[in-house]
């Protein structure tokens, strides 16, 4: 299980948020600032904790950065840097604001749409841009690297809110210069997109990801996955087989010829695909401009930006509360010298923020809750302090208090002195009673400290429900920014499908973000 607050430093990086835990590592949101005052936001794969023991682990995750760093090209994920800090493992990585094309597959099936011809094509095209140059790129002595990605699957692929699709995780790929090779027999990759000579566990070539570019394809156009069956067995005997209707019966806005290209990817035996990753590319283009003549990126960012446009608000709100807060703070600069954590700057800043009117509706509720918490923090001060009470309310050396103090006077305006050997006499009706007793509530509620909260980000590997101090918690793992009260509770984890439980305790901290990740399978 990693529990850990965000910020914190990182080496020469600072962790900002966590964005994703799979198999192998970590992924986090970082920053590297630079010198005056200028920063580059990125992203940081960290060796999960308990792998960096296995040598086999650390040598694929060795390989995936000597595989991708020379890669420099507009469709893969830039890798800038393969280091080891203490005993974690990391890579430094383009950070690319947008969402995995899993990730955008799933909205489209909540919204029960399917992608758009056009987009399809594009993303496809772009996909298919960048494989061509992997699979022909050549060290510096030129000679052929013979790079297979070999997990080219929607989770690998990274769909910008500017446009942009970039291939990611050449964490299994395969080069000839690679000191490590599989083991005999060991198929990696997601079993419904490995091609027929992955499932058999036969030698590959470039063609092996143009198979699985293929299935990507056909799952974008029509919403399904050509070969998925109830168990992974059953799946990998689909991909062996590599039967698959064509995709215009499952959707009638599809031509004849993108027909034949996607079947073309899905052919069983790798002779009778296309030659390579590049002649799919230029076929998917021809299409793509037969169909939707212009669609650039400037249109697939638009379509984005407005399947996630709730998503992109919140961010820039989040970004914005952040931004003013750190400036406000450099300029005023912080007494106690202490670093506040994001989520305290969060916390500062407002605490509701329409995201069509971030600025004006943010200072109309700021200021508000500032002067009432500086009129309530000088009442408590003054209910706490009877000298500086008894000052400021008249009381007089020798005891007694003026009329102005508040005494009940006479029918001839002449102050009663208190009796200190009576007993308070009670109202004749209970009205005034309740209305003195409404008041002293009011006084409480008052002076009663507000109600702290913090955040929860929870992951778990496979996937569970959770359940919080007993609640079960809305969806399924991973689950990100439930605001929780501060103090210790109680988390349950249960995978119903592995009838797997595990129970956790976890400290919510004021302000802060929480991270919680297990392994239901150790």
């Amino acid at each position: 299980m990693i529990v850990e607050d965000l910020p914190k430093s990182f080496g020469r990086y600072e962790l900002l948020e966590l964005l994703a835990t799979g198999g192998m590592a970590h992924i986090f949101r970082a920053r590297l600032a630079s010198a005056r005052g200028t920063e580059k936001e990125l992203v940081i794969k960290r060796v999960l904790p308990q792998l960096t023991k296995n040598r086999d682990f650390i040598d694929m995750f060795i390989d995936e950065a000597r595989i991708s760093m020379p890669l420099n090209h507009g469709n893969i994920v830039q890798v800038f840097e393969f280091g080891q800090e203490g005993n974690d493992y990391f890579l430094a990585m383009e950070y690319v604001r947008g969402r995995n094309l899993e990730t955008v597959l799933e909205r489209m099936k909540l919204a029960e749409d399917k992608v758009p011809v056009p987009v399809a094509l594009f993303i496809a095209a772009e996909v298919a841009k960048g494989l061509a140059y992997a699979h022909r790129f050549r060290d510096p002595h030129d000679r052929p690297s013979g790079i297979i990605h070999r997990d080219v699957s929607p989770q690998n692929i990274l769909v910008g809110f500017q446009g942009e699709v970039k291939l990611t995780d050449f964490g299994i790929a395969k080069a000839r210069s690679r000191i490590r090779s599989t083991a005999q027999g060991i198929i990696r990759g997601k079993a419904c997109y490995l091609s027929p000579e992955q499932a058999e566990c036969n030698d590959l070539d470039g063609r092996s990801d143009l198979f699985s570019l293929g299935v990507v394809l056909y799952e974008m156009l029509t919403g399904t996955r050509p070969f998925e069956g109830q168990s992974e067995i059953e799946t990998l005997n689909m991909v062996r087989k590599a039967s698959v209707q064509a995709p215009s019966r499952l959707r009638s806005d599809i031509s004849s010829e993108l027909d034949g290209a996607v079947l073309k990817c899905l052919n069983r035996d790798p002779e009778r695909r296309f030659a390579d990753t590049g002649a799919l590319q230029v076929v998917l283009s021809r299409i793509a401009n037969e169909q939707a003549p212009g669609f650039t990126s400037a249109e697939l960012a638009q379509w984005m930006r407005a399947y996630f446009s709730e998503d992109i608000n919140r961010e820039i709100v989040a970004r914005t509360t952040r931004e003013r807060m750190q400036q406000r703070l450099a300029r005023e600069g912080d007494s106690s010298g202490n670093t506040l954590t994001t989520g305290e700057i969060l916390q500062m800043g407002t605490l509701s923020i329409k995201a069509g009117d971030t600025r004006k509706e943010g200072s109309r509720r700021f200021v508000p809750l500032v002067l009432l918490l500086i009129v309530l923090g000088l009442g408590l001060v003054i209910w706490l302090s009877p000298g500086l009470r008894d000052s400021l309310f008249g009381k007089h050396p020798d005891g007694g208090n003026t009329q102005d103090a508040g005494l009940v006077a006479a029918g001839d305006g002449r102050p009663i002195a208190p009796d200190a050997g009576t007993e308070p006499q009670a109202p004749a009706d209970g009205k005034e009673a309740a209305a003195d007793s409404q008041e002293a509530a009011g006084r409480v509620d008052a002076v009663r400290p507000p109600v702290r909260y913090g955040q929860l980000n929870l992951n778990s590997r496979p996937w569970a429900y959770v359940w919080l101090d007993g609640r079960r918690l809305p969806g399924e793992t991973p689950l990100f920014g439930i605001k929780t009260r501060v103090g210790k509770h109680r988390l349950r984890f249960y995978n119903p499908e592995l009838k797997i439980e595990k129970n956790r305790a976890v400290i919510v901290r004021h302000g802060r973000t929480t991270q919680v990740s297990i392994e239901l399978i150790e």
